[in-house]
């Protein structure tokens, strides 16, 4: 792979992972738009390791404080009860598995539907819907709505917000505007959402590295390809989801709304021979 086309598309990974605008969306369109051909099977690994190094940068305090609170509760110095962030780390879990049954069950479905980008563009238009309300969900809280914090999240959150992570496989919807926004909805305060939203992607990106490692293994890997997109995805995602958390604590997400709006008004006209 050229490494122009490797430093693109590890850009575009950065970005799109964090910021709510569905990468595996904008992986499609560009597929479909440009001829651009999407990242083949142990590439795209690469790029999900280095979107995986700034989460775990930056949430390292609370993936630090679960570890710390299980390894305590296996010593007998400590009950679940009175740890919060072990209790996190069960909700990380139940959140994982309907997120898993549904990418094992719907999972090829979704991906047949969105081989016609209409669909993602449909797709792209229903999520610029969800962060209008993310917005307005964030200003009731600013009006001073009661929220929840870690401490009192429960594992009916949880399954809640994994129901919502299954079916943002769907190529269009943003995993990271989704979660959030479902976050909101059962009452969480926003940086409660933002954290859950993120911490419960580990496993998911993980889970996807590991199937991806399962079909293609390490045939034909280009080591400089694999070095530079890791290294991009990596400094490219740390500085989206650095933006991201400061315009989640400001209020909303609505610019990115109306940039879902516009691409699935120009993705469905050009699927349908408007433009």
């Amino acid at each position: 792979m050229a490494i122009t086309l490797t430093i693109a598309l590890a850009v575009l990974q950065g970005l799109t992972e964090f910021l709510p605008v569905s990468s595996s969306g904008h992986l499609r369109l560009l597929s479909a738009f440009f001829g651009v051909e999407e990242p083949q099977t142990f590439f795209d690994v690469a790029l999900h390791v280095g979107t995986l190094i700034p989460i775990l940068l930056i949430y390292r305090e609370p993936v630090i404080k679960i570890v710390r609170e299980w390894l305590a509760i296996a010593n007998r110095s400590a009950r679940l009860e009175a740890s919060p962030y072990a209790r996190l780390g069960l909700f990380v879990v139940a959140a994982s598995i309907p997120t898993g049954l549904i990418g094992i069950l719907a999972g090829p479905l979704m991906e047949s539907l969105a081989a016609d980008v209409l669909w993602v563009g449909v797709a792209l238009g229903v999520n610029g819907v969800l962060l209008l309300f993310l917005g307005r969900l964030s200003r009731k809280i600013d009006a001073g709505g009661e929220a929840r914090g870690i401490e009192s999240m429960t594992a009916r959150d949880a399954l809640i917000i994994g129901v919502i992570q299954g079916g943002a496989v769907f190529r269009g919807i943003s995993r990271s505007g989704s979660t959030i926004t479902a976050g909101l909805l059962t009452g969480l305060d926003r940086e409660t959402a933002a954290t859950f939203s993120f911490l419960i992607s580990i496993p998911a990106i993980a889970g996807a590295l590991v199937l991806k490692l399962a079909e293609g293994g390490l045939a034909g890997v280009d080591g400089v390809s694999l070095a530079v997109g890791v290294l991009v995805s990596a400094a490219v995602g740390w500085l989206a989801l650095k933006w991201l958390l400061r315009l989640l604590h400001g209020g909303g997400l609505t610019h990115f709304a109306w940039y879902c709006f516009v691409l699935s008004g120009v993705t469905i006209l050009w699927r349908l021979e408007l433009l």
